[in-house]
């Protein structure tokens, strides 16, 4: 009989009474129920059959079973199972057969024989319900379980469940072995689990679980159980909560794991990163003390003067050393105490120098900086208490409330003060102290303060003995130039004088302005080889005997031989170039400017249309020879010329700063452009600087300019 078959055919008499007389019965059921006979030709198909496999009852009735529920692949498996239910047998199982629009489908079928009155099997019966769903959930559910065990096998997790109404607690095996438990051994019991956990760990372990239940939400706990051999283990215990349709709490459900290797390799690393967090701080510290030092020898090297010196080594110490740096000097004995005080706030700055001025430095204190200097000795405070607190409070002339403000508002938690010692005793003191940041000294920081304190002091005094040279010198200076510089009528005169950079040492460049007669003026400038008190000694000859000379009425090469013979006979083995010119009213707004030059750069002639040129020619040096060569040159200088004498400090540099003969004129002539003679030599100064910075500059620098009023 061929599967595809669609003939009809009219079913045996016998089949079709049999199924007749159940046919309302069958259409009541909720199964897919199929008639056959013998030939396997389909005698009834109830409602339910419809629905399953698509074909209405009038549709199948007489056709072959092959014909209409075909199976997807082929018809051997069902020609097997309708054999077997013909021979008396009954079957029972999953079929997969296509519906009628081709969708493929999986029932469970239950199949008997069908029997006439005599017993005789003269049919089939089928009766079947569609599990494709099913089975497809069973498969899916089955592959989950299986990798369940195979992730709980794995991770080597136990699982267990409590029920919370018969207080059973359910262990697997694994779990068992997790607790050091035989297989099977244990009891059940809630109270068996809980003498099991560590006794360090069971408070928090059962109040973890207690949470979980009263949230209702999950759980994650880390602890420890003793085997009854004594060996301690480390579990992590994992839970969810279970309830019952009406959300009430049933019990907990989870799996625990052994984290033994895992704990002691987190205590172990947990360990080494203390270890090495102890020695990062370590390193840390030590490379602020080193880079504290290194600022240190930064700031006596950058530092011009002691106040500089003490500005930056405090703030040097901010914060790497303490919250706040204060430095104290007495330049001498029995002398006011300099004070620079640090902080990263400038606002606390402010009140710590409100505060010293409101309560000076009192040299009779019994503790701190006062203390310190007179005796010699460190003051260490580790940490300050409420009791030091008090007790300076007391001892302090400032009123209680005050000074109780005062002690609450730097929040004070550790001190070191060191004394500056130097050759000639204690010179001040250092202080070091630890506020906001609560910073604990230790003795390493007290060896750093005093190791540092030994560094400054030498060069604080140093500075300091620089700074007083420097003084002298300046004071020194200021007498070898002209106290004022005297008005002459349709002529600006601006002068200037910058003393060469870091050089504490008096210079020999020197200037000179005043009047010969009512309508004539001498202007004078020079240069003195060398620096010091014989370059002094050299500058203030030459400027005594110039003056001298020059209201004699000598001319210029006279007045200059008369310094050739002063400073040849000042027994000081120095030379001197100077410029000696005179400027004389010739009326209408004109002068007749005059001068010689011995051994001096040549004075430069900026007219008002922007030519420039040099006066005269270079004379021979003065105190060198006993007699020397000078000329005399004349011009007539109109309103607006600019005229402009210097010192070689300008020009003679190396390159790229120094400037030829060519470029100085270019140089001056740019200059010359200013409004006044003062705006001249303020722009002569910005560009000097712009090529070299005059405090980079190793000689002293005079300039006079002199401009004819437009």
């Amino acid at each position: 009989m061929s599967s595809g078959d669609v003939t009809r055919r009219t079913p045996d008499a016998a089949a079709q009474k049999a199924f007749d007389q159940t046919t309302r019965v069958l259409d009541a059921l909720p199964r897919a129920v199929v008639v056959l006979d013998r030939h396997g030709v389909i005698v009834g198909w109830n409602r339910q059959a419809e629905t399953v496999y698509g074909w209405t009852s009038g549709d199948v009735v007489g056709r072959l079973i092959g014909s209409v529920i075909r199976p997807p692949a082929d018809a051997r498996e069902s020609a097997e199972v309708l054999d077997t239910v013909l021979g008396g047998s009954q079957w029972d199982g999953d079929l997969r057969v296509l519906r009628r629009d081709g969708t493929p489908i999986r029932v469970y079928a239950l199949v008997a024989p069908l029997r006439d009155d005599d017993g005789r099997v003269v049919g089939v019966v089928a009766a079947a319900d569609e599990v494709t769903d099913l089975r497809r959930v069973e498969k899916r559910t089955a592959e989950l379980t299986e990798h369940l065990n195979l992730a709980l096998a794995a991770g080597q997790l136990g699982t267990w469940r409590w029920d919370a109404t018969t207080g059973k607690v359910t262990w697997d095996e694994q779990l068992e072995r997790i607790f050091g438990l035989a297989p099977g051994s244990f009891d059940g019991t809630f109270e068996t689990w809980v003498s099991l956990l560590h006794p360090d760990d069971r408070d928090e372990v059962l109040a973890a679980v207690d949470r979980a239940t009263v949230e209702q939400s999950s759980y994650q706990v880390d602890h420890r159980v003793v085997w009854p051999d004594g060996t301690i283990r480390w579990l992590q215990g994992r839970g969810n909560v279970t309830f019952d349709e009406s959300g009430n709490v049933t019990g907990t459900i989870g799996c625990t794991g052994d984290i033994t290797e895992r704990k002691h390799t987190e205590l172990h690393t947990e360990k080494r990163a203390d270890a090495a967090a102890a020695w990062a701080q370590y390193e840390f510290l030590e490379r602020e003390r080193l880079q504290f030092l290194v600022g240190l020898t930064d700031a006596s090297i950058s530092a011009e003067t002691h106040k500089e010196f003490m500005e930056a080594v405090t703030h040097a110490a901010v914060p790497r050393l303490g919250d706040w740096c204060s430095l104290h000097f007495i330049p001498e004995p029995s002398g006011a105490v300099e004070r620079y005080v640090a902080h990263s706030d400038a606002s606390k700055v402010a009140w710590a120098n409100e505060l010293s001025e409101r309560y000076p430095y009192d040299p009779r204190a019994r503790t701190g900086v006062p203390a310190v200097i007179r005796s010699g000795r460190t003051e260490f405070i580790p940490r300050v208490d409420q009791a030091m607190i008090d007790e300076a409070i007391e001892q302090s002339p400032i009123e209680e409330d005050a000074a109780r403000a005062i002690v609450d508002a730097l929040s004070l938690t550790s001190v070191i003060t060191v004394p500056l010692m130097s050759k000639r005793g204690v010179i001040g003191a250092m202080q070091f102290v630890s506020a906001e940041s609560e910073r604990e000294y230790g003795e390493e920081d007290v060896a750093l303060a005093q190791a540092a304190a030994g560094r400054i002091a030498a060069a604080l005094e140093n500075l300091w003995l620089t700074d007083q040279h420097r003084n002298i010198s300046a004071t020194l200076q200021r007498s070898l130039l002209p106290p004022e510089v005297p008005e002459i009528p349709g002529v600006e005169v601006a002068v200037r004088y910058w003393p060469a950079g870091g050089v504490s040492e008096v210079g020999g460049d020197f200037y000179d302005v005043f009047p010969l007669d009512p309508s004539a003026w001498a202007v004078v400038i020079g240069d003195v080889c060398g620096t010091g008190p014989d370059a002094a000694a050299v500058t203030g000859i030459a400027r005594h005997t110039l003056r001298a000379a020059s209201r004699h009425g000598h001319d210029h090469s006279t007045v200059l031989e008369w310094i050739n013979e002063a400073v040849g006979r000042s027994g000081r083995h120095l030379f001197c170039t100077a410029c000696y010119a005179t400027l004389r009213h010739s009326g209408d707004g004109r002068f007749r400017f005059a001068c010689g030059a011995a051994g001096h750069p040549l004075p430069i002639v900026v007219r008002a249309n922007g030519r420039a040129t040099t006066l005269g020619r270079p004379g021979t040096l003065l105190g060198v020879f006993d007699a020397i060569d000078v000329d005399t040159a004349e011009t007539e200088l109109e309103p607006g010329d600019v005229v402009i004498l210097y010192t070689d400090g300008i020009t003679d540099l190396p390159e790229p700063h120094g400037m030829s003969d060519d470029q100085t004129l270019a140089f001056m002539r740019e200059a010359a452009r200013g409004a006044s003679a003062e705006e001249i030599a303020d722009d002569v100064r910005l560009r000097l600087a712009s090529r070299l910075p005059i405090e980079q500059r190793a000689d002293d620098i005079a300039l006079v300019v002199l401009r004819c009023s437009p």
